[in-house]
């Protein structure tokens, strides 16, 4: 398992780290079981759900968050 962090930042410009955990199993198959395989998780531990490469949505409340520029 892998695991990587990166930047995010809702409307208000708060910024927040998402970490990815990817089971490393999956790496080795298609690029579609890689993106099943992922996760997405807040430092809080609130689950988020992947829109598009830069867009998220978490879960719980239904805020969108931006990746950001490291």
């Amino acid at each position: 398992m892998s695991t990587h962090f990166f930047t995010a930042q809702d409307a208000a410009g708060r910024q927040c780290r998402i970490q990815v955990v990817r089971d490393d199993t999956a790496m080795q198959a298609s690029h579609a079981a890689t993106d099943r395989q992922s996760a997405y998780v807040l430092e809080d531990g609130s689950y988020v759900r992947r829109i598009d490469n830069d867009t998220f949505q978490v879960i719980s409340t239904g805020a969108y968050v931006t990746r950001v520029a490291d």
